[in-house]
Parts: structure tokens; C-alpha cells; sequence
């Protein structure tokens, strides 16, 4: 096997965190929509948001934690991985 369990950790830990991070980068926040973000500039160029639009779902998403939990979850495995790839050659 050319990587470790360690070094695939961390490189799956890396793609779930980049899950939650980038959504919350563009605006999606846990309190809404923040002000000056991508996200902001999109809502104001759509006008009314559509219930069940992937905006809306995104939003809801953000709002419900949903984002900086697999952020958490993320880093949390990355961790676990730099720890495993330490201590297994």
C-alpha cells in the first residue's frame, strides 16, 4: 500500500473538512447569511429565495451547524491521522 493509514486519514479528514469549511468561507453561516460574502452577493442577486432552492438548503445547512460540525469532524480526523502516521512508520 503506497500511503499509511495515518497519511489516508488525514487526506480524508482533509476532504470532509474542506466539506464544511468552504461553505462557511463564501457566507453560509451558523447565524445566516453574512454580510459583504459571496453568499450575501448571490441572495441579493436572486431577489426572493425559493423554499427547497439549494440556496435556502445551503442557508439551512449553515444555520443548523451542519458546516462547522463537519469542519470539527475534519479536523478532529486530520489530528487523529498526524498522530497515527507519528507513531506507525
Amino acid at each position: 500500500m503506497p500511503y499509511g493509514l495515518g497519511t489516508l486519514a488525514m487526506i480524508g479528514g482533509g476532504i470532509i473538512g474542506s466539506v464544511g469549511i468552504i461553505p462557511m468561507a463564501i457566507g453560509f453561516g451558523t447565524t445566516g447569511i453574512v454580510a459583504g460574502s459571496i453568499a450575501a452577493a448571490t441572495q441579493s442577486s436572486i431577489g426572493a429565495v425559493t423554499a427547497g432552492s439549494t440556496f435556502a438548503t445551503m442557508t439551512s445547512l449553515g444555520m443548523t451547524g451542519v458546516f462547522s460540525s463537519l469542519a470539527g469532524i475534519g479536523t478532529a480526523i486530520t489530528g487523529a491521522g498526524a498522530a497515527i502516521a507519528a507513531l506507525v512508520p
